[in-house]
């Protein structure tokens, strides 16, 4: 039976009828990670029992084209504690991850890549920081030395600017997809009704209350980033776009100064035209200036498309994501 989900559907017991819930869920949106995945659940099975605390491993999987799905029949008898979750369509990280938010039941989430750059075993680091920190809501791993690209680390930065910029991150915080949340602060993100959840900007826009633990962060074993620069790029125009209004903002002001400029060069050219009688042909001045305005002018239309954009798909209603189908650890479909 297909389930049709979006983040105004929020869970109900934790997205179970059981009373009894884990300490821990581990929601892991899944591209690309059917090589990966035997020693994944391997490992994060060993570091999540030396806990000592009841846990739940949610893996989603976004519909990447590598046998994920045959991968997960052969591991799932292994693991009583996992559960797998197909979506019907690609959706994206963010919404990868929104889905397992609404269908975990832990009192701590953890949210981690599938590619064993963040290795398992430091999961307790971020859960033993937060339980002993009543006072945070969320903890984030900062990496020792960052195993990326550079593009990757170039995208990165662009992100961290952004944040820091628009969302009043501040400077001494590293974000990281690697992260402990509360529970009460998962609830928070869920009830944000948009279709473009952004993680990152959303918890900033939720809390204050975020510390960073050192983490390791491991060389990537099989194949390469999703993330190129092209994408990052993106994403943090989605973080802009999705969150703030300082595009508009910018060319506002960009008109109010250009109007000024203008105006100051007309009186210019006027008391040159006095003082020296005779006009200055001023062609390449004048061509410059039609065509500045005309860039700006395509510029604004582009921005306000973007909005407008994005209000329509907000106003559709369209699911954030389908689910397909569940499968729990012991290999019965939910």
């Amino acid at each position: 039976m297909e389930t049709i989900a979006n983040q105004r559907n929020l869970p109900e017991n934790g997205g179970t009828g059981t009373t009894e819930l884990p300490e821990l869920s581990v929601v892991i949106p899944c591209y690309g990670a059917a090589k990966v995945l035997p020693e994944l659940l391997s490992r994060l099975d060993a570091a999540l029992n030396a806990l000592q605390a009841t846990y739940e491993i949610l893996l989603i999987d976004d519909c990447a084209p590598d046998g994920l799905a045959l991968a997960m029949q052969r591991e799932l008898p292994r693991y009583p504690r996992l559960r797998y979750i197909e979506l019907m369509f690609n959706t994206g990280q963010f919404r990868a991850l929104m889905c397992g938010f609404a269908h975990a039941r832990g009192r701590y989430l953890i949210t981690m890549d599938d590619d064993l750059q963040h290795p398992p075993e430091e999961i307790g680091k971020l859960y033993e920081h937060l339980r002993n920190a009543p006072h945070l809501d969320a903890v984030f791993g900062a990496y020792e030395i960052k195993q990326h690209s550079a593009d990757r680390n170039l995208g990165s930065w662009l992100v961290r600017v952004v944040n820091t910029w628009i969302f009043h991150k501040p400077r001494d915080l590293v974000m990281s997809s690697f992260r402990c949340l509360r529970r009460e602060l998962v609830l928070t993100l869920l009830a944000n009704q948009t279709r473009y959840p952004v993680i990152g900007p959303l918890i900033l826009s939720s809390t204050r209350r975020i510390e960073n633990v050192t983490v390791k962060h491991d060389p990537r074993k099989y194949g390469k980033s999703n993330y190129s620069f092209a994408k990052l790029l993106g994403a943090t125009l989605d973080n802009v776009l999705s969150f703030s209004s300082l595009p508009l903002q910018v060319i506002s002001i960009a008109g109010v100064c250009i109007s000024m400029l203008s105006f100051t060069l007309a009186g210019i050219y006027a008391i040159g035209h006095l003082i020296r009688g005779g006009g200055v042909p001023g062609w390449t001045s004048l061509f410059l200036i039609i065509n500045f305005y005309a860039g700006l002018g395509l510029l604004s239309v582009g921005v306000v498309g973007e909005y407008l954009i994005r209000i329509l798909g907000e106003s559709r209603g369209q699911p954030l994501y389908v689910v397909r189908r569940q499968i729990s650890g012991g290999g019965d479909p939910e």
